[in-house]
């Protein structure tokens, strides 16, 4: 079962430690310049910003933020989505993605962007396969996708 809380002082060191590198090793000697730590910390100085922790019955297993415009409450963007690499490739991201959509639809939340690195396919298979639609070519390396709820 999917659970979603938001991200707090009992949680905040675990959600750091997340990653999506096996071992937490990667290939720029340790910079992780996607990391939740500075996801969190952007949130910490914009209010529209929404960072939480995503569980799978009592374990973390990813975080997601996202940012929904006080001006515009029918539009949220997915800011950051990820499953740790101990969780991946178990059907876990679907579950989460879905539980995190219908959550937004419930707050009335309409339409939900992204933002998808171009290198990343399985993300990109991810978004698209729940109806996500590209909308905008945002730079030469990612492409901005929107859905309808």
């Amino acid at each position: 079962m999917i659970r979603i809380k938001a991200v707090d002082a009992q949680n905040i060191l675990p959600v750091c430690e997340l990653t999506t590198i096996h071992d937490g090793i990667d290939g720029t000697g340790g910079k992780h310049f996607g990391c939740n730590a500075i996801s969190i910390a952007e949130a910490k100085y914009d209010p529209e910003m929404h960072p939480n922790a995503i569980y799978h019955n009592r374990a973390l297993i990813g975080f997601f933020m996202y940012r929904r415009p006080e001006d515009r409450a029918d539009t949220a963007t997915i800011c950051r989505f990820m499953i740790d690499d101990h969780f991946q490739q178990k059907g876990l991201a679907e579950q989460a993605l879905e539980h995190i959509l219908r959550g937004l639809k419930i707050q009335g939340v309409r339409r939900v962007i992204t933002v998808i690195d171009n290198a990343n396919e399985a993300g990109k298979n991810l978004w698209l396969s729940f109806g996500f639609r590209i909308t905008e070519q945002g730079s030469q390396t990612e492409n901005c996708y929107a859905l309808e709820l």
